[in-house]
């Protein structure tokens, strides 16, 4: 038997458990399923009153439990008032955001602050000495041209903007590199442009320049993609137009494997191990330009690498700023390095951030990091940019900040002893039927006047005129009372508090630190309060002593759902007790009735006689 849900089972009037069906009165004339019904419904009383204090009892822990919910939430708050952080709030403006903007701790030291910025942190860089394909001749075919994209043959166009004539130039895969550069200086001539299309081998870049303002698109076909004028611009420097490639042709799609791009360079790569910064990286000669940088990245080797296809080189920047090493070690011999252009390379090691800072303008102190992140007195300062500027910051205390934290720590006090006092004196719901109201409806007065939530009332409420020890002893002292004379009586009844701002404004402008130590010391306020709030709503803590699962309610709803158990069983006797002497006095009347027929029948008989 479930005897914590049993007492859902029971409702005023009690229904039989036989589950037989019943026929009486078929003699008497009696409705004695009624009369059993109203005499069962007499004698069941005792276990409505049980059952109705079992109800009660289940709505007293939905009430604890609601109470735990409240003081958890006021708990929250008040424990973060335990952190300097939430009480000494600090602000840090800066004379030039974009250079340098700060960040006051709760012990930063307030003041202005002048800041040179002498050098920004950096990050170690290594970079290839060699492009990782070097730019082909211009004997190479525009077909060949397949390092990025594939090269599709079609028509380019070449305007005269300034008298809107053009030229079609016919590209074909066959074409060279030179062909290509003929074929653009014929339109252009043939278009009253003195101007000069050129190949530079050494940076595998095409130019154009012109007397006149132009522009070159594809109809069709892919040129101006492969040779990188597509994300260029038109110039002009005052006399001439020039347009020129962003990137060498031979610049890379990093999809391209590594064996395809040892294919342009005649270079040999294998299977194997190289290390960075002495951590083993796997080398695959399926492995794409991409994916061997995904495998370099997600290395614990502190780098990330990278692929410029403007250069057209491999860049491997260490993780963190400051001064770092990278090393590099090919240990199977992979060839890998030399393909990629970085086997020989520049390295330049990254640099501390340095500031240097004065508090009076006058006498400087220097200030190092290895990031961008400097902290000094308290204070961190973020380096964004390089200048000869001097920055200033003014840090000071956040007044504002902290009457807001300290009024909302007030605002949640009363909510909690409104709630407290509402639960001790709201009276029941009367003027419905339990069908008809809701759960809430059903909860109200069930704690009124209860004994443990005067008790926790009274505790708190008591904290009002807790002395803590210190420069600062009562919350009066800070502005937070209970209120001038008449309301402060009132308010102190019902533990409600008010803030005089501009007193709390006065001791916070005076020294933040000693609000702080009032709250947050080892026997602030906050500190105590948090204890106490702890104590009631941690597992098997006062709150879980009376509706907990071991707690005193529920003992007494297992108790009484015995009681409600024995009481079942007991009515069911008697209703079986009932029926067999109902059943019995019919059956007596049955023969009362058989006997007063064979009379009467006798009587009749002799008359006639």
């Amino acid at each position: 038997m479930d005897l914590s849900k049993i007492a859902s089972t029971i409702n005023m009037r009690y229904y039989s458990q036989l589950g037989g069906f019943q026929v009486g009165g078929a003699v008497s004339g009696l409705d004695t399923q009624s009369i059993i019904n109203a005499i069962l419904e007499a004698e069941s009383q005792p276990l409505q009153s049980l059952t109705e204090k079992y109800e009660k009892y289940e709505l007293m822990q939905k009430a604890y439990e609601e109470l735990k919910t409240k003081l958890g939430e006021f708990r929250d708050l008040v424990y973060s008032f335990k952190l300097q952080s939430t009480i000494v709030q600090k602000t840090a403006t800066s004379s030039n955001e974009n250079l340098l903007s700060a960040t006051p701790s709760p012990t930063a030291v307030t003041g202005i602050y002048h800041i040179r910025i002498v050098q920004a942190a950096t990050y170690t860089t290594l970079l290839g000495s060699n492009e990782i394909v070097p730019p082909p001749d211009s004997t190479k075919t525009f077909g060949e041209l397949d390092y990025m994209h594939i090269p599709q043959e079609g028509t380019v166009r070449i305007y005269n903007n300034e008298t809107g004539s053009y030229n079609d130039v016919q590209i074909l895969s066959t074409d060279t590199i030179d062909d290509i550069v003929n074929k653009l200086n014929n339109a252009l001539s043939s278009l009253g442009i003195v101007g000069n299309a050129s190949y530079d081998a050494s940076t595998g870049k095409l130019s154009v320049t012109s007397d006149k303002n132009f522009s070159i698109v594809d109809i069709s076909g892919n040129f101006t993609k492969v040779f990188h004028l597509d994300e260029s611009v038109v110039n002009y420097d005052g006399s001439t137009y020039s347009l020129t490639s962003t990137a060498s042709v031979s610049s890379l799609s990093t999809s391209k494997t590594l064996t395809q791009i040892a294919s342009y360079t005649s270079k040999t790569i294998i299977n194997g191990i190289v290390k960075i910064n002495n951590v083993e990286i796997s080398v695959d000669q399926n492995d794409t330009l991409s994916s061997l940088i995904e495998k370099i990245n997600n290395s614990s080797a502190g780098v990330i690498a990278s692929y410029d296809y403007h250069m057209n080189k491999l860049i491997i920047t260490a993780d963190t700023s400051g001064p770092q090493a990278i090393t590099l070690e090919d240990t199977d011999g992979t060839g890998v390095f030399s393909l990629l252009g970085i086997e020989t390379h520049s390295l330049y090691v990254g640099q501390k951030a340095h500031l240097q800072i004065s508090t009076d303008g006058t006498n400087w102190v220097d200030v190092y990091s290895d990031t961008n992140d400097v902290v000094y007195n308290g204070v961190t300062f973020h380096v964004s940019g390089m200048s000869s500027e001097t920055v200033t910051v003014d840090v000071k205390v956040d007044t504002d900040a902290i009457v807001e934290k300290i009024r909302e720590f007030v605002d949640k006090w009363n909510e909690i002893m409104d709630y407290l006092n509402e639960k001790l004196t709201e009276e029941p719901v009367t003027d419905k039927s339990e069908e008809e109201m809701s759960e809430e409806e059903k909860m109200k007065g069930v704690l009124k006047g209860d004994d443990f939530l005067e008790g926790v009332f009274r505790r708190l409420r008591s904290f009002i005129t807790y002395k803590v020890s210190g420069d600062i002893n009562y919350l009066w002292e800070l502005g937070i009372s209970t209120g001038e004379i008449g309301t402060g009586y009132e308010n102190m009844m019902k533990g409600r508090l008010e803030v005089d701002e501009e007193k709390l404004r006065e001791i916070i402008e005076k020294d933040p630190e000693k609000v702080w130590e009032f709250f947050g010391g080892d026997n602030g306020f906050a500190t105590q309060l948090d204890d106490y709030l702890w104590e009631l709503i941690k597992f098997n803590g006062g709150i879980d002593q009376i509706a907990g699962i071991s707690g005193r309610i529920e003992r007494e709803q297992r108790f009484l759902a015995t009681q409600i158990a024995d009481w079942i069983e007991r009515l069911s006797r008697r209703e079986q007790e009932l029926w067999r002497k109902f059943s019995a006095m019919e059956d007596v009347i049955a023969q009362l009735q058989s006997q007063g027929s064979w009379i009467a029948q006798a009587l009749q008989g002799n008359n006639k006689q």
